[in-house]
């Protein structure tokens, strides 16, 4: 609200604006009862129309200068208070005028000290005019026991600094006073005593584009204020249908205030700030489970080891591939995790803060957010192959797939189910049997077979940059040579091709796979040679191929087209 115009009548919306904060001085107010302080079916002196009483709330609350809960009483509804920051304003520029009719009018001067109060006779209307809160009324005890009550204790959870209240401390008791609003009304009859009241509040949920709490909260107050308003007509002698169908009316078609109630809560401010948050979400959730391949990394040798030894218990001898793609692709599969939890998260602040429903957010911000992310999965260095290309892919799909899981009021970021799901996932990506999986038989290498012996050598393959590869051959003083045997697939485990009768390449210290026979994957088996000439496998690698160094997945790519 402009300062400027706070003293003065300049604007029909500041005129309104500056009523409701004048009302609320030392009261917090539900919606029914600032609309019976200060208006009628022609309005406040004519500017206030009922319909436009909610979407002017809902601004102000945007705007800071008002703050709102659910709060016990004969039936829990949503109040209204004033800020620190609309407080600071007032009593800086002097408190706005009041303008009441009739006995309301010199009663609130009374209760607003230096206030000056417009005095009109009441307009006559199919409601009655707007009574003396402070004397209490049908639905509200005497003010002087409710101010009392508010002095004395605040709401659970209720913390402002500035007029800005923090989103969790006001949604926590919004959400506990709607879950005890909608049981006490329930009780009590509210809109379930009129039905044409509650269709009109299922069809204002159904067209409000808010997250999911806060269409709960609006449409439970608007079903307040109609039960409330037909309980009024009621009360002068209308029968309920008709009383009904007034109230209805006075608030306008449910579609419409839908509208202007979106609007008024989408605040360019709340905006840019759900924007801020989503956007850490994403920057840090990404960065987070980046850190945590590094675990991967250090974990999987062993999870390899498991299921190796596993495999030899149920007797199938088993190879994991460990390459530099291998640890690659375990990266990508974390990216994956990373950008599913990115998704949730940042999606939910968004709709949450910016106040739209998540339906009305997701298509923008998945296909940005997806964007993002493929982006960084394509320019990650590693040592990129064709599994690691399609986990890269799958990456904006996961951040795709956590937009429409998003992480709603008081759900937690994690659980251990997804946690077991992720881990689960990082196991199927790095051990996966097409492409990561091997059978070993100790006697499938022709003329080396595995035998006691008590020579041991450690073999290590180092790729070099210009594609090549090389071996070092550790712990064994006994003559031991390096051969590459040419594997072949059986279903889905890749073995020695048993139609080979000699390797391929035999005791060299540098490889060239440019220079060998076509074939994806090689079996480097160590034959160690004893001092009576007996040859015994001590060690099988697989290798799929050097890595021509460091790169990435887009480089990968466009190598290949």
């Amino acid at each position: 609200m402009d300062e400027l115009t706070w003293s003065g009548l300049t604007t029909k919306q500041s005129s309104i604006d500056r009523a409701i904060l004048g009302t609320l001085r030392e009261r917090d107010l539900s919606g029914f009862e600032i609309w019976r302080w200060l208006g009628s079916d022609q309005g406040t002196i004519g500017l206030l129309n009922e319909t436009d009483l909610y979407p002017t709330l809902y601004r102000l609350e945007a705007e800071h200068l008002l703050q709102s809960d659910w709060r016990e009483g004969e039936r829990t509804r949503r109040t209204y208070r004033l800020t620190a920051t609309s407080l600071a304003r007032a009593e800086a520029n002097g408190w706005p005028e009041i303008p009441l009719r009739g006995k309301a009018a010199s009663r609130a001067t009374a209760s607003h000290p230096g206030a000056v109060s417009s005095h009109t006779e009441p307009i006559r209307s199919s409601r009655i005019a707007s009574p003396d809160p402070d004397a209490g009324s049908w639905f509200m005890p005497p003010k002087a026991a409710a101010v009392g009550a508010a002095e004395t204790s605040e709401p659970t959870g209720w913390a402002s600094i500035d007029g800005r209240t923090s989103d969790s401390s006001r949604d926590a008791s919004r959400t506990s006073g709607r879950r005890a609003g909608r049981s006490t009304s329930a009780h009590s009859g509210a809109a379930s005593d009129y039905p044409a009241v509650a269709r009109y509040a299922d069809e204002l949920g159904a067209t409000l584009d808010l997250p999911r709490i806060d269409n709960d909260s609006v449409r439970q107050e608007i079903a307040d204020h109609l039960t409330d308003s037909t309980r009024l007509f009621v009360k002068n002698g209308v029968d309920a249908p008709t009383a009904a169908a007034l109230s209805i009316d006075h608030l306008g078609e449910a579609r419409a205030l839908a509208a202007r109630i979106g609007r008024a809560q989408q605040s360019e401010e709340r905006r840019s700030r759900a924007i801020r948050r989503a956007l850490f979400e994403l920057v840090g959730e990404m960065a987070l489970w980046l850190a945590a391949s590094a675990a991967a990394l250090v974990l999987g040798p062993g999870l390899a080891d498991i299921v190796t030894s596993v495999g030899r218990f149920f007797g199938p001898h088993l190879v994991v591939l460990e390459s530099a793609e291998w640890a690659t692709n375990q990266m990508t599969a974390m990216m994956c995790v990373g950008a599913f939890a990115a998704g949730r998260l940042s999606l939910g602040h968004l709709a949450r803060i910016s106040r739209h429903s998540d339906a009305s957010v997701r298509k923008p911000w998945a296909i940005g957010g997806a964007t993002a992310v493929l982006a960084l999965a394509l320019l990650m260095p590693g040592f990129p192959d064709a599994l690691v290309v399609v986990t890269v892919f799958a990456v904006p799909l996961a951040f795709v797939a956590g937009t429409y899981r998003p992480q709603h009021r008081n759900e937690g970021a994690y659980t251990w189910r997804g946690l077991a799901t992720a881990a689960l996932l990082v196991a199927v990506v790095t051990l996966l049997p097409a492409g990561r999986l091997f059978a070993y038989d100790p006697a499938g290498t022709p003329g080396a077979p595995l035998a006691q012996s008590t020579a041991s050598a450690n073999l290590t393959i180092y790729p070099y940059g210009n594609g090549t590869f090389g071996y070092e051959i550790a712990g064994t003083t006994t003559f031991v040579r390096v051969e590459l045997w040419p594997a072949t697939k059986e279903g889905l485990f890749i073995v020695i091709d048993r139609s080979a009768r000699q390797p391929t390449v035999s005791n060299v210290a540098v490889v060239d796979p440019t220079k060998l026979p076509p074939g994806a994957q090689w079996w480097v088996a160590s034959i160690v040679v004893g001092p009576d000439g007996q040859l015994t496998t001590r060690a099988v690698v697989v290798q799929t191929g050097a890595s021509p160094g460091l790169t990435n997945a887009l480089a990968w790519l466009m190598s290949k087209l």
